[in-house]
């Protein structure tokens, strides 16, 4: 469930309709094309997962078969990034519980959920599986419902509102009336939406039997993307024409109220709390078992590689909350506008970490010859075309944000951020590597 609904937000139910209104009917190309990648990335982490279970994950792998630098580097690009997505979550979270109770600042709903959410976090490893599982229960079924509202108004089920169905991919300009560069730019969007689905990965590893459900759990990205992603963007572009930019600042919302439904905006912004929440949980988790595996490998300090009686590393979660606390307070000292231009570089980061996973499996499976073989349950996807073709996608996507105005600054961001940290690695490397152990 956590593999299915885990990451599922923003991205989705709002980040949609602004891909549509710049691409046009061809943002399904852009779904479709994000979509491809992050299932061949996910098959590939998938197969170096079953070799070896571990808190790090692709950190791990990138130490094994890319080198220590790009273990530490990659570990640490992705717990800055979940540094940001979780704090963003916080404020939107905040945002809501305004809406509902104006009484409450946003500055104090987004404190009050970020304590509730590392609470179930810090109680145990059971208790965070459990909390996730009905937050992906509840967002999964939102989906389902609006799909099912989506085909019976396609269907002429619907009387309140027809859609022109087909049509709607060649009116008003054609199928892709701004042509390839918007389509570019929305894959990485659709990348960002997708971005944490490494996190099955690592929750799977917790579980009482790892590989087997590190194997269900990447394979069920198949399902999540073409169902939930796909399926759904299509009908909102079948129903919605891709010039409605009024009705596509919230597409969701939009075609429930079309269809008759006036009680969909609040309904919507209960949906949203939940997919908030959950990713927010989501990133917690994953967030504080990297810097544990950090730590582990002598790339963090050693206090943080500790764990409790029930296993969780409450060092490394209690980092996560004073960065994000002080993430806050300069957010909202500041009036937001810086922190929210950063947020928006997430999809780029996340395209890095994909890149060392792409790499470090083509690594694997050079050195490795037995995993060409039947040995191996599972094998990624067409390698090693996949892994050639996935690459190249994501630099060309990269290289778009670079050549795009809107854009430059995420990718300038992103790259300063990663020399960064590669050459905090050269700086300390000649250090002692320290490692400790559980307790």
């Amino acid at each position: 469930m956590i593999a299915l609904g885990g990451v599922i937000g923003a991205g989705l139910f709002v980040g949609s309709g602004a891909i549509i209104a710049s691409a046009g009917p061809a943002a399904i190309l852009s779904y479709l094309i994000g979509g491809s990648i992050v299932t061949l990335v996910m098959f590939m982490l998938g197969e170096m997962a079953i070799r070896t279970i571990d808190s790090g994950s692709f950190s791990t792998f990138a130490s094994m078969y890319l080198g220590e630098w790009a273990g530490y580097s990659v570990g640490w690009l992705y717990w800055f990034k979940s540094m940001i997505t979780i704090t963003i979550e916080a404020i939107l979270l905040g945002a809501i519980l305004h809406d509902f109770l104006p009484g409450l600042p946003v500055w104090v709903g987004a404190l009050l959920m970020l304590l509730i959410v590392i609470s179930s976090n810090i109680y145990s490893v059971r208790s965070f599986g459990e909390a996730e599982y009905w937050l992906s229960f509840a967002k999964i079924s939102a989906i389902l419902i609006f799909m099912v509202l989506g085909v019976s108004i396609l269907l002429n089920l619907q009387s309140g509102f027809a859609a022109p169905g087909l049509a709607n991919l060649t009116a008003h300009g054609g199928f892709m009336p701004n042509g390839m560069g918007p389509v570019l730019a929305g894959v990485t969007v659709v990348i960002f939406s997708l971005g944490g689905s490494e996190i099955a990965a690592v929750a799977a590893g917790e579980s009482e039997n790892p590989r087997e459900n590190v194997i269900k759990a990447i394979r069920s990205v198949i399902f999540r993307v073409m169902v939930f992603y796909v399926g759904s963007v299509s009908i909102l572009i079948l129903c919605l024409p891709w010039t409605d930019t009024v009705n596509l600042k919230s597409p969701y919302v939009a075609l429930f109220s079309l269809a008759g439904y006036p009680w969909a905006a609040t309904a919507l912004k209960i949906v949203l709390f939940v997919s908030f929440m959950s990713v927010m949980n989501s990133f917690l988790f994953s967030n504080s078992r990297m810097m544990y595996s950090l730590s582990q490998r002598g790339y963090a300090p050693a206090l943080f590689g500790r764990t409790n009686a029930r296993g969780v590393p409450l060092n490394a979660l209690a980092l996560s909350f004073t960065v994000c606390v002080a993430i806050l307070m300069v957010h909202f000292v500041s009036g937001g506008d810086l922190f929210m231009t950063l947020a928006k570089s997430s999809g780029a980061f996340i395209m890095m970490v994909w890149i060392v996973i792409i790499l470090a499996h083509a690594r694997m499976r050079m050195a490795s010859p037995a995993s060409t073989s039947g040995e191996i349950p599972f094998k990624a996807w067409l390698y090693p075309y996949g892994n050639g073709i996935a690459l190249l996608t994501l630099m060309a996507v990269l290289l778009s944000l670079a050549f795009n105005p809107d854009t430059r600054f995420q990718f300038v961001f992103m790259c300063v951020i990663t020399v960064a940290i590669i050459a905090s690695y050269f700086t300390l490397r000649s250090r002692p590597v320290q490692t400790t152990g559980a307790g």
